[in-house]
């Protein structure tokens, strides 16, 4: 990307990327997806919005960069609770934990959500959104697999059909999250509930978290 004699140039740039990107997600969280204009980026990051067009071609490469970052956070916080499972039993309950709940703190989650619709007309926002399932239910798969070679579980579907049930109904509930009309609680038991009929086995009931 660079040329021998401005090493500087580089990194700033992509300082520069990270702070804009910031301030998107932080304007996405408070005003919504029509809030996130291409001015209300600028002001959020102390820019005006020529400036912000020097690093990016525009608000819509902003956003698309933003849900692959959220996305890819997300996974990321998925597969780390997975990994410190002991095993099928505990790793299905964290991801059912960190699936429903990791995104929401940090706000991946709101973003993801607020951007979704846009996917119905954007190809690529499409791809980020279909991607993010099928990493997810990837994540699923394996430990119902893991689960099904060990004997701990008896799934009443083939694990692949399994794993993309949870990560839809996981879709949907995380949105009576951000809505208000469930709690963060409420919907990992409901799905623990689910999904404990689907692999036939008790998941350990850990507070989440």
């Amino acid at each position: 990307m660079g040329h021998n004699g401005r090493m500087g140039r580089p990194n700033r740039q992509a300082e520069r990327r990270a702070e804009i990107l910031r301030a998107a997600k932080a304007v996405a969280v408070r005003d919504g997806a029509a809030g996130t204009t291409l001015r209300a980026i600028a002001t959020q990051a102390g820019m005006e919005p020529p400036a912000v067009l020097y690093y990016y071609a525009g608000v819509s490469e902003i956003i698309r960069e933003l849900v692959f970052a959220s996305s890819d956070a997300f996974i990321e916080r998925v597969e780390s609770a997975v990994e410190e499972a002991a095993d099928p039993i505990a790793g299905l309950r964290a991801a059912i934990v960190a699936g429903t709940t990791g995104g929401l703190d940090s706000h991946d989650s709101r973003v993801l959500y607020e951007f979704w619709p846009a996917s119905l007309r954007d190809e690529s926002m499409n791809d980020a959104d279909r991607v993010l399932d099928q990493r997810e239910a990837a994540i699923y798969e394996r430990i119902i697999q893991r689960g099904v070679d060990n004997g701990s579980f008896r799934p009443a579907l083939e694990p692949r059909d399994l794993a993309s049930a949870l990560v839809a109904l996981e879709d949907g509930l995380v949105m009576d999250i951000l809505n208000g009309t469930k709690s963060r609680d409420e919907v990992v038991s409901l799905i623990c509930a689910v999904a404990e009929r689907l692999v036939d086995t008790p998941l350990t009931n850990t507070e989440p978290g």
